[in-house]
């Protein structure tokens, strides 16, 4: 198996970042329509709870390409952290017109209105230092439906590659 093969790409051919500090600048605040890109069932590093992570793509705008993560408590010791979990899961159910997602597609890929705001928090950087960064939150999901109405901007040339897809 070559190497290529193993890994996915060429390292020979290809430059090595120089830091790995690149954390994705936080969006302002503000309501955006966004699309859910990926679902993803995850256990706690404990191993005592799971929670869904999806990975929510602004889909048009200044900021359009840009995500915003939120993980939905599902499982926790915590019996406050799942009732809050399972509520917000449920309003993003309401939201994308589905209360029974079989899998992980039915959760994506469906436009919706989230309401980000930015906070500030710690964190551990790779270098073990304590650090501090301004992170974006969600912190209210509305179904698309409830945009109000715009001014009709003049057509532009449509793309048959949804823009959450395009690179």
């Amino acid at each position: 198996m070559s190497v290529n093969e193993f890994l996915g790409f060429d390292p020979n051919t290809t430059e090595a970042a120089e830091s790995f500090e690149g954390r994705q600048e936080p969006i302002p605040n503000g309501r955006y329509k966004a699309v859910a890109t990926s679902a993803k069932k995850t256990h706690t590093k404990s191993g005592k709870g799971w929670f869904w992570e999806l990975v929510f793509t602004i889909a048009e705008g200044e900021y359009e390409g840009k995500t915003v993560t939120h993980r939905f408590n599902m499982a926790n010791p915590s019996d406050d952290a799942v009732v809050i979990g399972r509520s917000q899961m449920k309003r993003y159910l309401d939201a994308i017109g589905n209360l029974e997602p079989r899998d992980e597609s039915e959760l994506c890929d469906i436009a919706v209105f989230v309401t980000v705001s930015c906070r500030k928090d710690s964190y551990v950087n790779r270098k073990g230092e304590q650090a501090e960064g301004i992170f974006n939150e969600i912190t209210k999901i509305d179904p698309y439906s409830e945009a109000p109405p715009k001014a009709e901007a003049p057509a532009k040339e449509q793309s048959s590659v949804p823009p959450w897809k395009r690179k």
